[in-house]
Formats: C-alpha cells, structure tokens, sequence
C-alpha cells in the first residue's frame, strides 16, 4: 500500500484533517471511535499506524496528545476536513443524545 523497501512513502491525503476511526472488536471504551487530527502513517517496528494528535475537545483530559492506532485494526473511518468542522458535528451530535 504505501509502504515501499521499508520506509513509510510520503502521505499527504490526510494532512489538515481528522479522521474518526473505528477499531475492529473495539473496547467499549473506544465503541465511538478515535478522533486523530493530521493523521500519518508511520512505521513502528514493522507495524502500519495511523499517528496524529487528538482533537482539541474541552472536556477531553487527552486534548492534544499524540495518539496511534494500528492500520491494521482498524474497521472503517470517517473523514472530516478540519478539525473545527469534527467538533461542529460532534458537537451536534452529542446535543441530538443529550436530548435522548
């Protein structure tokens, strides 16, 4: 896929926006999936992952940490184009449950 002699090739399809991936056989924890802004891949150990920075959410204690998810766990993702655009329908979302 876009790994070539070892080395992670160069991935801009993604650069500026955040992904919401969901993992195959997910902790509950994760059911709603994670949230990674300027996600790229990277090679760790021989292993795929999705690496970027979690999302700047105010009630996220992991607001701006880097995290990493193996390419290979995950099932399926959700593009948006800026992080400000993921926190309009998250948010968005959240008042739909709330309501619930």
């Amino acid at each position: 896929m876009l790994i070539q002699k070892g080395k992670m090739a160069e991935n801009r399809l993604f650069r500026g926006k955040v992904v919401l991936v969901y993992m195959m056989n997910a902790a509950p924890e994760f059911s709603g999936g994670i949230a990674i802004c300027d996600p790229v891949l990277e090679d760790n150990n021989g292993r795929c992952f999705v690496v970027g920075t979690v999302p700047n959410m105010f009630d996220d204690w992991s607001s701006g940490q880097t995290v990493g998810v193996a390419l290979d766990q995950i099932a399926h993702y959700l593009e948006f184009s800026s992080e400000q655009e993921f926190l309009d329908k998250s948010s968005f979302w959240n008042q739909g449950n709330a309501a619930n």
